[in-house]
């Protein structure tokens, strides 16, 4: 048994199931409220779901990461060429980096 309201008013399953099904009819949506809708760029069933500006904020994101990995591969890469010119001069012996001096006539 199912109470409704606070009348104590008590209603059997199957009682409560047949006044649901007579009072919760579908409804088509009034053409107003639908152009309401389009105008306001709402889309009704779904539709759109690759829309012009979900794709450009796709873009701009795959190419800031992109450019964020470019950055961090040169990094790594003047990282490991510092290291390797590190080992290479503790292996001659000297430790003051070497100056070159370039005359010219």
């Amino acid at each position: 048994m199912m109470e409704a309201g606070r009348g104590g008013k008590r209603l059997e399953k199957k009682q409560l199931e047949a006044w649901l099904a007579q009072v919760l009819v579908p409804v088509e949506p009034n053409p107003r409220f639908l152009r309401r809708l389009r105008a306001r760029l709402v889309t009704y069933q779904g539709g759109g779901l690759f829309s012009g500006w979900m794709m450009v904020v796709v873009l701009a994101t795959a190419l800031l990461l992109a450019i964020t990995m470019v950055g961090l591969l040169l990094r790594l890469l003047l990282g490991w060429l510092n290291l390797i010119g590190m080992i290479g001069r503790k292996k001659r012996g000297s430790v003051d980096p070497q100056t070159v001096t370039v005359t010219t006539r």
